[in-house]
């Protein structure tokens, strides 16, 4: 596990840290799908595949397993030169309390990411869900320089990220396997209207009128 360290604008955590609660992904669903960005993908049974679906982070409830961590990589089947998906920090609060955050990529309302990419390598689909195409992706990088979250990661196939399992073979608005491994109830996964009536007190942080994510108080 990492030690405590400085929270950067890059890792998103600092507004987490000072509301101390919960983190909510949220975007919006473009016409492109994850299939034609190469990623075969399908709707999961009742999901609704133009509403955007994310996870819930509850920083309360998280004790620093890791369980998302190890689930992501094995069911994705992550190679061993490819960087955790999913990432837990563990920092101090303005509280000096002692928390963790577990976070992977944002499937931004407009990905900055799918803006700059020059192949067309990464689009946003079914259930708000930003996936790559390792076969168009070019390795030029210009999608870490531009994600304010430090989310792309590299190996010799091409970028890597998050894609909410996808190609581990789950149907999009599916149950992501960090969620399943989170015995904790620390992350969860739904509708992102569905979150908002949830926790109506949600405090956004991103994109003025279009955050990418929302802290709860406790």
């Amino acid at each position: 596990m990492q030690e405590n360290t400085p929270i950067s604008r890059r890792t998103l955590l600092q507004g987490a840290a000072v509301a101390g609660a919960a983190a909510l992904v949220i975007g919006e669903v473009r016409e492109e799908s994850a299939a034609a960005a190469g990623i075969p993908t399908s709707v999961a049974e009742g999901a609704d595949a133009k509403a955007q679906y994310g996870f819930l982070f509850r920083i309360d409830h998280c004790v620093g397993c890791e369980k998302c961590v190890a689930a992501c990589r094995k069911y994705n089947r992550l190679s061993d030169e490819t960087p955790d998906r999913r990432r837990v920090t563990h920092f101090a609060n303005k509280r000096k309390e002692d928390v963790t955050v577990s976070m992977s990529c944002m499937h931004c309302v407009e990905p900055n990411c799918e803006r700059v990419c020059p192949a067309g390598a990464i689009s946003k689909g079914d259930c708000g869900i930003v996936s790559v195409d390792k076969e168009k992706c070019i390795g030029c990088k210009y999608c870490y320089e531009a994600c304010p979250y430090d989310v792309p990661r590299y190996t010799s196939e091409g970028m890597d990220k998050c894609d909410c399992c996808l190609t581990a073979g789950l149907p999009a608005g599916s149950e992501p396997y960090c969620v399943q491994a989170c015995i904790f109830d620390a992350l969860n996964w739904g509708k992102i209207n569905e979150m908002k009536e949830k926790f109506p007190d949600a405090i956004p942080i991103g994109e003025p009128g279009n955050p990418s994510v929302l802290v709860v108080n406790r």
